[in-house]
C-alpha cells in the first residue's frame, strides 16, 4: 500500500488550538493507532484523529495554473468545506460582538491577504448583517497570549462595535512597536500586553492566563 504522503484538514477537533486550521494541508510524519502525526503551522508535532482528515493528492490544475476542484470533491470527503468552515466561525464572532459578549473579536489567521480577501465580500455582507465594523488586519498583536510563529506575518479580520475598540487595539500595536525600537520589550512587559489584549478580546483573567499557559507550552516544545 503507498503511503500517506499529505492530507487535507477536513474537520478539528481540537478548538483551541492555533496549531491548524480546517483546509490546512499538512505533510505526515507517522501515523498512530488513532491516526496520524504531523507538524502544526509552527512546526509542533500533532496528533491528528482519523475523523479530521482525508488523504491529499495533488488535484490536476487547470490553464490559469489553478487546482481544479469541484463541490463533489468536498461531498465525497464526508466534511464541510473549508470556506464555509471559515465564514461559518466569522459569523459566530460577529454575533457575539453585536450582542457585547465580545468587544473586540478575531477570525482564524489565514495563510496569506490574497485567500483572507476572498471573504471580502461575504464579511462586508456579515457585518451589515449584524450592524458591527471590521478591519482587515495583516498581522495580529504580537504578545504572550498566543505563540508568536503560529500568528506571525498572518492576516486576519477584526470585528468590532466601535471605532475606539480599534483605536485601543492600534494603540496597543504601537506601544508594543515603540517597546522594541527601545529595547524595553522585556517579559514583564509582554505579559502586561497580553493581558490587555486579553481583557479587549473580552477573556476572564482566569482565561488569559490559561492562554499564556498554553503559549508557554508550545514555545517549550518547538
Amino acid at each position: 500500500m503507498e503511503k500517506m504522503q499529505k492530507v487535507r484538514i477536513i474537520r478539528k477537533n481540537d478548538a483551541d488550538s492555533l496549531e491548524y486550521e480546517v483546509g490546512d494541508i499538512l505533510d505526515v510524519e507517522g501515523t498512530w493507532y488513532g491516526g496520524v502525526n504531523v507538524k502544526g503551522r509552527s512546526g509542533i508535532p500533532l496528533s491528528l484523529d482519523r475523523e479530521e482528515y482525508e488523504e491529499y493528492r495533488q488535484e490536476p490544475r487547470n490553464a490559469a495554473g489553478q487546482e481544479d476542484r469541484t463541490d463533489m470533491q468536498v461531498r465525497k470527503s464526508g466534511g464541510i468545506d473549508p470556506y464555509s468552515y471559515q465564514l461559518g466561525v466569522m459569523d459566530c464572532f460577529c454575533e457575539m460582538v453585536a450582542s457585547g459578549l465580545k468587544t473586540l473579536a478575531m477570525s482564524h489567521p489565514f495563510s496569506d491577504r490574497q485567500e483572507r480577501d476572498r471573504y471580502l465580500e461575504d464579511v462586508k455582507r456579515l457585518c451589515e448583517k449584524y450592524e458591527i465594523l471590521f478591519y482587515p488586519e495583516d498581522e495580529a498583536l504580537l504578545t504572550a497570549l498566543f505563540p508568536e510563529e503560529a500568528n506571525r506575518n498572518r492576516p486576519l479580520f477584526l470585528f468590532y462595535r466601535k471605532k475606539e475598540t480599534l483605536e485601543a487595539y492600534l494603540s496597543l500595536k504601537k506601544e508594543r512597536k515603540a517597546l522594541l525600537e527601545r529595547g524595553e520589550y522585556t517579559e514583564k512587559e509582554k505579559l502586561r500586553l497580553a493581558h490587555a489584549f486579553g481583557r479587549l478580546l473580552s477573556y476572564p483573567e482566569d482565561g488569559i492566563e490559561r492562554l499564556i499557559q498554553k503559549a508557554r507550552e508550545n514555545e517549550i516544545r518547538r
